[in-house]
C-alpha cells in the first residue's frame, strides 16, 4: 500500500536511495540535466522544507519512497514551481495522480493561483500526464529543448 506524507529531514537516506535508484533517464527528466546523484547541500534542502513557501510530499511505501512532488512558491506571484518523479517501477500506477492532487490542494491553501514547470521535450510520458491533468503547454522562451507547463488552481 502507498501512502503519502510531507517530506521530513528523517528522510535524507530514504530520498536519497530514491534518486539513485531511478534510471539515468528518470533522473535526468526530474533534474533537466544528466545527474547520478544529487549534491549534500540539494539533498538537505529538497529533505528539510519550510512546507509553506516549499511544500514537499512524498508516496512511500515499507521498502521505502517511490515517489516525490513538491512547489516552491516564486515570491509572492501567486505562482509556485513544481516538479514530480515516480520511480520507474512505480509510473502508470497512479501514483503522480495523487501526488499531484494532494500537492495542488496543499498550493491552493497556500494561496498559489498556479502551478508551473519546465519540462524536457523528450520526456513524452510527463507531457501526456501534465495534459491529462489540464495543464497547458507552450514554448519555453529561450529554450528549444524544454516545454512550459501551467495549471491554474483558481
Amino acid at each position: 500500500m502507498i501512502a503519502l506524507r510531507p517530506i521530513v529531514p528523517q528522510d535524507r537516506q530514504a530520498f536519497d536511495a530514491f534518486v539513485r535508484g531511478l534510471s539515468a533517464e528518470s533522473r535526468t527528466h526530474r533534474f533537466l540535466a544528466p545527474v547520478r546523484e544529487l549534491a549534500p547541500a540539494v539533498l538537505a534542502a529538497l529533505t528539510q522544507p519550510d512546507q509553506a513557501r516549499h511544500v514537499g510530499l512524498v508516496a512511500h511505501d515499507e521498502r521505502g519512497i517511490v515517489g516525490e512532488a513538491r512547489y516552491v512558491a516564486l515570491g509572492d506571484s501567486g505562482r509556485g514551481e513544481f516538479a514530480i518523479a515516480v520511480a520507474d517501477d512505480w509510473q502508470r500506477r497512479g501514483i503522480g495522480a495523487r501526488l499531484l492532487g494532494d500537492l495542488s490542494a496543499a498550493a491552493r491553501r497556500a494561496g498559489i493561483a498556479v502551478l508551473q514547470g519546465e519540462i524536457l521535450r523528450t520526456n513524452v510520458a510527463m507531457i501526456k500526464f501534465v495534459l491529462q491533468a489540464g495543464f497547458r503547454l507552450k514554448p519555453c522562451p529561450g529554450d528549444a529543448t524544454l516545454t512550459f507547463a501551467e495549471l491554474r488552481l483558481v
